[in-house]
């Protein structure tokens, strides 16, 4: 029993730490991509939108991204979503 705990523990944590692992729908058909954090960027949104609609098969609507204030821990973080439609 024990072996199964950390594996579903470890499938849990690669879950999360995966990026753009947020995709929703905006408006009917925009799909919004949120790729927030350290360690990703612009490509790792690109990458679920050419998943999701193809590669190269889809119009951005809006890519905005910029610093966060910091956080009550003292941290800031980059916060990027960006709106997509599929062709």
């Amino acid at each position: 029993m024990r072996p199964f705990i950390c594996i579903l523990s470890l499938g849990a944590l690669a879950l999360a730490a995966s990026g753009c692992s947020m995709t929703e729908t905006v408006k009917h058909g925009q799909l919004s991509y949120d790729c927030s954090g350290a360690g990703k960027g612009w490509g790792d949104c690109r990458e679920k939108a050419d998943a999701q609609c193809g590669a190269n098969n889809y119009t951005v609507i809006s890519g905005e991204g910029g610093a966060q204030p910091a956080n009550a821990s003292g941290n800031t973080e980059m916060k990027r979503v960006l709106v997509v439609t599929c062709k």
